[in-house]
């Protein structure tokens, strides 16, 4: 095997870490939605909790807390959403990990696992486009919460 084929073959195996790298980008975004959606979520429940305690409440204090109350099982389903999508990302992660080392095997043994390595990569793209469908599902969540929010 000359320097060329040696070249061409680390190229292909490594050619995942190009998607391994923009799927990690992609979680550290998601990630970072879930955490703020996380204290979102306590700091409404937190403010629901003081509304309700107030004994003499004003028509101005019920109207945010209906609010609140609405907008709590939809930061929920927002959260579902981002912990969805963040579990596929790493998912396919492992995928595109698993398809350098089927092109390894596939390069330097013999053994042949084309169909494997072609599975596994295209996998992975798929849970990352589902991923995105989940991203763009709560971000339509999180417009009417901000409708919501705006009302009260």
């Amino acid at each position: 095997m000359g320097i060329d084929q040696i070249v061409q073959q680390i190229q292909y195996i490594l050619a995942p870490a190009i998607m391994i790298s923009s799927a990690g980008l992609l979680l550290l975004g998601f990630q970072n939605k879930f955490s703020s959606l996380f204290n979102r979520f306590r700091m409404l429940n937190q403010e629901r909790r003081l509304l309700i305690e107030k004994t003499n409440k004003s028509k101005t204090e019920n109207t945010r807390l209906e609010s609140v109350g609405e907008q709590l099982p939809r930061l929920m389903k927002r959260a579902c959403h981002v912990k969805n999508a963040i579990v596929l990302t790493y998912v396919a992660i492992a995928l595109f990990v698993a398809t350098s080392v089927l092109l390894f095997l596939n390069a330097y043994t013999k053994i042949q696992l084309i169909h494997a390595t072609l599975s596994c990569f295209l996998t992975g793209l798929l849970l990352i486009l589902i991923s995105s469908f989940f991203m763009i599902s709560e971000m339509m969540i999180s417009f009417n919460i901000l409708i919501l929010e705006k009302k009260s």
